[in-house]
């Protein structure tokens, strides 16, 4: 452990080779503080499809031949020019689809709000390369992660449970012992705790189907490698953004960057999972200074805060060039999404003072999907999609099939690629966001559960320290979307708070949530 000139612990990247025996994995090593040179493209590839399989949960996935649309391919949009996507164009056009099945390159960040990518079109932001992968591929407008905080939101994205079904509930690091987010002091590994059920998760299953698997950067589920990853290069992500003096040594996500294209240069002749998690824009704001130049004179806060994002789709870039480099762009699923947003106001009477929350600053998030091989080019959609969808989208691009069921329902039925590829574009079912909040950084207790339909969002709550707070909240998405009218104690729309209650409720009864069932009942009783 080593520490900087302002006291905060920080590791270095690792490159903790995988067990193949995930119930013994092994333990983090902390080595002398440095930046590692590039390893050779042999210590990331291993032959294709040879694997020992992991066998932990049931039947080991199979790979079938992966979904396929009916689209002809175009070019790529003149938009694109000026990016790492647009000399891709040529390839694009003359490239025969591969029969394999696709790369997976998933791109996480930290704390992004929907506003911070330009292709949402809110706020004069400088993303170039995830805006281009927008434009050519599909951008998703209601798109909605499961509860405002790290742990749980990874969690969900890699199980497609929610954070109830799953078990965690709270970020997953020691906190000095006080609060409900130190799990009572301790710092469990949620892959050998029977609290927790995420070992049906989709990277797990992409191992066991032959995938060549990695990890960069931000893991956030536990002190070490699962054991489903071939290459694991993780950090403890409560530190800096630097490795040593902000300015003056080598930006973090930089180098993380780094060790992805290595990875992907290593693997390009085989299908390859690469999970790329970024730790900001997460605070601090304090991206390399070439990055201010785009907002300068512009009337833009918390200023620093977008000009971190703007360094991030600069390493977007820098992959996605790598990808076009080695012919594989395609036929690589990619996706750029984030855990969950952060507020930039206040919401009295909630208990919500951090980012624990269920409203659109925190909730409602970016996610963009490029694959020219298996998705509509140039789309927007609007119909509302959660986190918990994209482990059965993935496996179903994939053509893996798998023991990935959930504890309470078949994940399959929920892929987003049948409605993708047909152009679809429909409320398939309510989103449901629910939070827990962490008193040692938010200053209450309470729980709330939230239902967000085509037209209305209901959040109920449940109060452990005060009793002050609003029991409920109703916005009409469409006539409020910054919801400031809050309508819960409206006469004119209690038939509304009932029927969105009854659909709540019988919600908490299919995915086994009885505070979700306790709290439509309340709203129920008046």
């Amino acid at each position: 452990m080593q520490r900087d000139g302002n006291g905060f612990a920080w590791l270095m990247l690792l490159n903790v080779k995988c067990c193949r025996k995930p119930l013994s994995a092994p333990s983090i090593s902390l080595p002398t503080p440095r930046i590692r040179s590039p390893e050779p493209a042999t210590g990331f590839a291993r032959s294709w499809p040879a694997r020992t399989p992991l066998t932990a949960h049931g039947p080991v996935a199979r790979i079938h031949a992966p979904r396929r649309s009916a689209m002809e391919r175009r070019s790529f949009l003149g938009g694109l020019a000026g990016t790492p996507l647009a000399a891709g164009s040529a390839a694009a056009q003359t490239a025969k689809p591969r029969r394999r099945p696709p790369n997976v390159l998933f791109i996480l960040f930290d704390k992004c709000r929907r506003d911070a990518f330009g292709a949402y079109g809110m706020k004069p932001v400088h993303t170039p390369n995830i805006d281009a992968l927008a434009q050519d591929g599909v951008r998703f407008d209601t798109y909605y992660a499961p509860q405002g905080l790290c742990g749980p939101c990874r969690a969900s994205i890699i199980t497609g449970m929610y954070p109830n079904e799953h078990g965690m509930r709270k970020n997953c690091h020691p906190t000095h012992g006080r609060g409900q987010n130190s799990y009572h002091g301790r710092n469990p590994d949620p892959f050998h705790d029977e609290r927790f059920h995420l070992w049906d998760n989709f990277p797990y299953v992409l191992h066991n189907a032959g995938y060549q698997t990695a990890h960069v950067g931000k893991w956030h589920l536990g002190p070490s490698n699962p054991g489903f990853f071939d290459t694991w290069r993780t950090f403890n992500s409560q530190m800096f953004h630097w490795i040593g003096k902000p300015h003056e040594s080598v930006y973090r996500p930089d180098m993380q960057t780094d060790r992805g294209i290595e990875f992907i240069n290593a693997n390009a002749d085989r299908p390859f999972f690469l999970y790329q998690s970024f730790y900001p824009p997460h605070p601090p704001w304090d991206p390399p200074r070439k990055y201010y130049e785009p907002y300068q004179g512009r009337n833009l806060e918390p200023k620093g805060y977008y000009e971190t994002v703007t360094s991030l789709d600069w390493n977007v870039g820098r992959l996605v060039e790598t990808l076009r480099k080695r012919k594989i762009l395609d036929n690589t699923l990619i996706i750029v999404t984030t855990e969950h947003g952060m507020t930039l106001r206040k919401y009295p009477g909630t208990g919500v003072h951090g980012y624990s929350s269920p409203y659109d600053e925190v909730s409602r998030i970016p996610l963009v999907m490029h694959w020219p091989d298996g998705l509509p080019r140039g789309m927007v959609w609007n119909s509302g999609v959660g986190a918990v969808d994209l482990a059965p989208t993935i496996m179903d691009a994939a053509g893996v099939v798998g023991r990935l069921q959930g504890r309470y329902m078949p994940l399959e039925e929920r892929s987003l690629l049948p409605d993708l590829q047909a152009k679809r574009d429909r409320w398939r079912m309510p989103l449901v966001m629910m939070n827990h909040c962490q008193r040692l950084y938010e200053g209450a207790y309470f729980e709330d559960r939230a239902i967000r339909t085509e037209r209305w969002k209901l959040i109920l709550r449940r109060f452990k320290a005060y009793s002050e707070g609003s029991p409920g909240s109703l916005h009409d998405m469409q006539a409020d979307p910054e919801e400031k009218n809050d309508l819960y104690g409206d006469p004119a729309h209690q038939d509304t708070v009932a029927d969105l209650s009854r659909q709540l409720m019988a919600w908490g009864e299919r995915h086994g949530d009885p505070i979700a069932m306790e709290l439509a009942s309340r709203a129920l009783m008046g």
